[in-house]
């Protein structure tokens, strides 16, 4: 009996051990990773270019689109929602498309991302993109009644006038991709096309795009090209420069300036010379110029750039991709206090969009697109594109932004 008490001792103490020497649940768990990506969370689609049009933290989970090349009708894409245990569950309301709008609407306690309203239960509304067609590329705050109301403005310079809490909207420019009107919209005259970016502030709402049509926009790149242009209310978009831009937006960020009439707004964009910054105070533009690390974004159509963007990322200044460069852009930039605009490192990435969610710096990439565009050479392979196009998320440590390329500038 003794000897059968000893035994058991023994046996406790070595199962106790066993139990205290294996990592915790969640570590034996944890996906693998490559470099901060996480192949299992890879995306796909069936057109010829799958990049990430938005990545946004919302309810308690990460929410991420992917964009096909020209679809205004919807597409293969799909709404992504991401759990904290990185699941990656695919929302069976996915209608696709080419969408990089994003904006949180307070006042609904809902997300508009690409053509979906996402309450604060993850219940999940959809913008049908047959009724409403166009490449989303951006949503605003309201000018007049910004409580009930967003506007959603598209890639060929469409714009419309969003009911957060019916889904009803109004048309008020006709989106150029040639679908029938969806309402009573007029047709824009604005020069350049490939719109990026939209915010409003100080009475206007804010647009931009990056591109032109015009047959020497794929072999030069000092030609005209892109717009920044202003609404306010009624009519067409009025030019405010003529010079490739895309992102536009304010200290407010996602949510949108909490001061509207008082608040900055800022727009981003080139030039074949170099970075062109644009600030809106005072109902009155001022212009800055940085230095680019990169000409491979220069194209006058547009297409290289995607979506570069000014976000919140949990620290004392925003960052700013542009052209190949991570800059440390400060929240409080103004007339007055413009300095300390500084560049953290240089990529090589084709970056949609970013975020900071659960201490890490999630970017959102257009990584491998199956059709190869303007990419094509005599002496590549015919087959060396990948046989579906696809992208990934890629997770870094905020610090590991300083040490990438060097922060080279021309």
């Amino acid at each position: 009996m003794q000897k059968m008490r000893a035994v058991l001792a023994f046996l406790h103490t070595v199962v106790l051990a066993a139990f205290l020497w294996l990592p915790p649940l969640a570590a034996a768990k944890e996906a693998p990773s490559v470099s901060g990506i996480y192949p299992h969370l890879t995306m796909y689609n069936n057109e010829g270019e799958c990049g990430t049009g938005a990545v946004v933290p919302w309810a308690d989970r990460l929410w991420v689109i992917t964009y096909g090349p020209h679809l205004p009708l919807g597409s293969s894409d799909k709404l992504y929602e991401i759990t904290t245990e990185l699941e990656q569950v695919i929302r069976p309301e996915s209608v696709g498309g080419t969408p990089a709008n994003r904006m949180i609407h307070r006042e609904s306690a809902q997300l508009n991302i690409g053509p979906y309203l996402i309450d604060k239960n993850r219940k999940v509304r959809v913008l049908d993109p047959r009724k409403m067609p166009g490449r989303l590329t951006g949503t605003a705050r309201h000018l007049t009644d910004p409580a009930n109301k967003i506007y959603i403005a598209t890639m060929e310079e469409g714009l419309y006038t969003v009911d957060v809490n019916t889904l009803e909207f109004e048309e008020h420019i006709k989106d150029g991709n040639g679908q029938p009107k969806a309402g009573n919209g007029i047709d824009s005259k604005l020069p350049g096309y490939h719109g990026k970016g939209l915010y409003s502030g100080q009475g206007s709402l804010v647009y931009a795009n990056n591109g032109t049509t015009d047959k020497d926009a794929t072999k030069r790149p000092d030609i005209p090209s892109g717009s920044l242009a202003s609404w306010q209310g009624s009519g067409d978009w009025q030019l405010i420069r003529r010079n490739q831009f895309t992102e536009v937006t304010g200290p407010g960020g996602i949510y949108g300036n909490e001061n509207p009439d008082k608040d900055p707004v800022w727009s981003m964009g080139w030039d074949y010379r170099s970075l062109i910054l644009m600030l809106l105070e005072n109902k009155k533009w001022h212009a800055y110029r940085l230095p680019k690390g990169s000409h491979s974004y220069d194209g006058a159509h547009g297409w290289n750039t995607e979506w570069p963007r000014i976000r919140e990322i949990g620290e004392k200044n925003l960052l700013a991709t542009m052209h190949g460069t991570f800059w440390s852009f400060p929240a409080t930039f103004s007339l007055a206090n413009s300095a300390g605009i500084t560049p953290r490192s240089n990529y090589l990435k084709v970056i949609g969009d970013f975020t900071r969610w659960n201490e890490k710096i999630v970017f959102g990439c257009d990584d491998s697109a199956q059709k190869e565009f303007l990419n094509s050479r005599p002496f590549k392979s015919a087959r060396g594109a990948p046989v579906q196009s696809n992208s990934s998320l890629w997770f870094v440590d905020p610090d590991r932004i300083d040490t990438l390329g060097p922060a080279i500038g021309r």
